[in-house]
């Protein structure tokens, strides 16, 4: 059997290894969070710029407006 005083030194080592892991992953989650924020309100964006685009596409197009086929 080994020395519980060097299996207490271990685990003290191993906890120490853990908490920093811990730590760095929560640091990842909260930047994906972050990033995840900034994507969705630029997909909100795009989506509404998208319906613009669609719902002016829709209008009835004056022929003053048409450029000439030739141009």
């Amino acid at each position: 059997m080994t020395n519980p005083e060097k299996r207490i030194t271990e685990l003290e080592f191993v906890v120490t290894h853990l908490q920093k892991t811990i730590q760095d992953l929560n640091e990842v989650i909260i930047e994906q969070g972050k990033r995840i924020d900034t994507m969705q309100r630029e997909v909100r964006l795009l989506a509404s710029d998208l319906r613009q685009v669609r719902d002016s596409s829709r209008e009835p197009r004056r022929a003053e407006d048409e450029i000439p086929p030739h141009y």
